[in-house]
């Protein structure tokens, strides 16, 4: 699955182990409904003139009990990426991650237990922050062949970006992204957060 050939240039996405709900709500969305074709009015939103004060962030259930969150608006910045928001919602021994494209970039941060644990550069296979008790968390990333500073190896160094995005969010998430996830109708809502 490429998240970059799907979404373009200008996309963010988190994956959460609660309800969708419950992520929006922790991701700042104050009033979560049901949102019929919710990947085409974000990108209704995007092509309308101006920027938007608050941001659409879109959610819906995958499986074993994780969230999929995902956002097109990124013009003044991330929620997912906003390191409150995954603090949030990796609180009480959970796992989130978000990774974004934006041009020339293409990162992912892990929140492990309430605390952002690791940023990945997908474009360079690197760990440019790593927190040093987080290792169990950052090994899965490791073994795969992103690396604290050297060139990456392995599974990493054979595969271009886009695919380390997928790579690194299964190794630490568990989940296997699939082209139907993104397909269909959503929960979701306006949030301020990651301003």
């Amino acid at each position: 699955m490429d998240l970059s050939e799907l979404f373009g240039e200008g996309w963010c996405m988190t994956l959460a182990h609660l309800a969708p709900a419950q992520a929006l709500k922790s991701m700042g969305v104050r009033d979560v409904t049901d949102v019929t074709d919710g990947l085409q009015l974000a990108t209704e939103r995007l092509e309308a003139d101006g920027t938007p004060s608050d941001v659409l962030l879109l959610g819906r259930e995958l499986r074993d009990g994780w969230s999929l969150i995902v956002e097109l608006e990124g013009t003044q910045g991330w929620a997912g990426m906003d390191r409150a928001v995954l603090e949030a919602l990796s609180a009480s021994g959970r796992v989130a991650a978000s990774a974004f494209e934006d041009p020339n970039q293409l990162m992912v941060h892990v929140a492990a237990d309430g605390q952002v644990v690791c940023e990945l550069d997908a474009v360079t296979g690197r760990l440019p922050y790593a927190a040093a008790d987080t290792e169990q968390t950052v090994e899965g990333l490791l073994s795969l062949g992103f690396s604290r500073g050297d060139e990456p190896t392995g599974q990493v160094a054979a595969v271009d970006a886009a695919d380390r995005v997928v790579l690194a969010l299964r190794a630490v998430t568990g989940v296997e992204l699939q082209e139907e996830d993104f397909e269909g109708s959503w929960l979701g809502g306006l949030s301020a957060a990651g301003r």
